[in-house]
């Protein structure tokens, strides 16, 4: 069974205690699989303990994945607001925090911005500035 699959088949689990989720995380990554990938994953699959897990052991939310995405980029792009809270709560590159990203909604340009991250003018619609504005 590839680490992919192994990994799916962990974060899939409902009642999966933090022991069980550490002790397969330590395996997979034993095996040399992509810590970045697998960040990947969890912030895909929305499960916090997983990215908190993976965090604390080094892996990096910046590192591009898949289709010029990272893990943050990822989170903010599917409005993941507990994971982007998290990841912002956290020191990484911050360069990389929008890469692959093409659109955000009002609402997530306003929650980054209150967090002091200056979203790219190219983001933004003259319509979500007009919102944003008026909320403020």
């Amino acid at each position: 069974m590839s680490f992919q699959q192994q990994f799916k088949d962990l974060i899939r689990k409902t009642n999966c205690t933090p022991t069980e989720l550490s002790a397969v995380i330590d395996t997979i990554l034993q095996n040399n699989a992509d810590p970045a990938v697998l960040l990947f994953m969890a912030v895909e699959a929305d499960h916090l303990p997983a990215v908190k897990y993976l965090m604390e052991n080094g892996a990096d939310p910046s590192a591009i994945v898949v289709d010029n995405h990272n893990a943050v980029s990822l989170a903010i792009d599917q409005d993941k607001w507990e994971i982007v809270e998290y990841f912002l709560s956290k020191d990484f590159n911050r360069s990389m925090i929008f890469a692959g990203i093409e659109y955000l909604s009002p609402l997530m340009i306003d929650y980054l911005e209150s967090k002091y991250v200056k979203v790219p003018h190219e983001l933004k619609s003259d319509d979500d500035l007009d919102w944003v504005n008026q909320i403020n």
